[in-house]
């Protein structure tokens, strides 16, 4: 019994590794193909960032679709995002911003019910498993760009989103076909604990909507910046944001160790710091090496919060669909600052004045450390 058990459990994340790392792609390949898509429909940054507003925002709504049935979720998220990067393709200009809405929804389903499946299959396991899958989206979101980059050198960037498209359809599948849904647990009876659960969820919502929203604010921006400072074309643009997702990846392997044997919030502390310190550089980089290197530093350092946040919330809350609220929070901040971003740049005529939304945001998390650790554990039932 434990055999075949140990064997339905490796099938199972042989399924979720690849199709969190589409997540991932789909997640970050926007920022990379931005560019083309502001040359071809001649979008201004106050533009631009209103896409990237519809997007995150649409991500944050799609985690709070993620109730039950997370399996089926995962499958109909991706038919969604199959759709919906068909209608990139064939989309004028003023289609884009309630594409783009529906894009995010799409993509935001799946991100959210890998999570809580995990959360509900896995209780034991969480926080390692999490972490591993983790760093397959953070592949998928290395490899966004350079395969933005690849299709950009002999196409348009709709040929990008006809394959994403072709891909949604076959993680769909291996979503619908091989995943199958965990019974919920059994509720545990608690008590009168919900104003506890409350600001357990605010305190985690607040960290989460900052995180994501400088993580969102980089991947989004960052091919643009590095293009207007080096005056180079939409494929090194494309290309140039490889180098925040390389960092991404490596600290989410480093990360994963470490964790193993630091404290949780001494990770997340020293991640908020040395990314404070990279999101002020950035601005202040005079040469593309010198960019390619604080975003990195700005990848590495980002890397590791997220996936740390959602598993000491799973370690700590009453149920693990609670985290939907979290997520959700994460998505919203995810829109909110990097329209802001482009906002302030189209109102004062400069995006490294834009870019300073991060290190203010990363800021904001250094206050909001003491309240992690504070934070009490109620009761996990999974």
């Amino acid at each position: 019994m434990q055999l075949s058990q140990r064997s339905s459990d490796r099938r199972t994340l042989a399924v979720l590794h690849p199709v969190f790392a589409l997540t991932g792609v789909l997640h970050a390949i926007g920022g990379a193909l931005l560019p083309a898509l502001a040359l071809t429909f001649q979008l201004n940054d106050n533009d631009s960032g209103l896409l990237f507003l519809l997007y995150f925002a649409g991500s944050s709504l799609g985690a709070l679709l993620c109730r039950a049935h997370y399996a089926r979720t995962m499958a109909l998220g991706f038919v969604a995002a199959m759709a919906c990067c068909l209608g990139v393709t064939a989309a004028g200009r003023p289609m884009l911003p309630a594409i783009f809405l529906l894009l995010g929804v799409s993509v935001g389903v799946p991100m959210t019910a890998v999570n809580l499946f995990v959360g509900r299959a896995f209780p034991e396991r969480c926080a390692s498993l999490l972490t591993s899958l983790n760093f397959s989206w953070s592949v998928g979101a290395l490899v966004a760009p350079l395969l933005a980059a690849r299709i950009l050198l002999h196409h348009q960037f709709r040929v990008a989103y006809l394959v994403l498209a072709s891909a949604s359809a076959i993680a769909a599948l291996l979503c619908g076909l091989m995943l199958r849904d965990q019974p919920p647990p059994q509720r545990m009876t608690i008590g009168r604990q919900d104003a506890t659960a409350l600001r357990l969820i605010l305190v985690f919502a607040l960290a989460a909507f900052l995180q994501v929203g400088v993580e969102n604010t980089a991947a989004a921006w960052l091919p643009t910046y590095a293009q207007r400072m080096a005056a180079g074309g939409v494929v090194f643009a494309a290309a140039s944001s490889s180098f925040y997702w390389a960092g991404f990846l490596a600290s989410r392997g480093f990360s994963s160790l470490l964790l193993m044997r630091t404290d949780p919030i001494k990770v997340f502390r020293m991640a908020v710091i040395g990314a404070l310190a990279a999101a002020i550089l950035l601005p202040a980089t005079t040469t593309s090496a010198q960019r390619s290197v604080v975003m990195f530093v700005l990848g590495a350092a980002l890397a590791p919060v997220y996936p740390l946040l959602i598993a000491v919330f799973f370690s700590r809350a009453r149920l693990t669909s609670d985290s939907r609220w979290v997520m959700a929070t994460a998505g919203f901040g995810g829109s909110v600052l990097p329209w802001i971003a482009g906002w302030i740049s189209a109102h004062s005529g400069s995006l490294r004045i834009g870019l300073f939304t991060m290190p203010a945001a990363l800021l904001l998390m250094i206050f909001v450390l003491p309240a992690l650790r504070g934070a009490k554990i109620i009761i996990a039932d999974g």
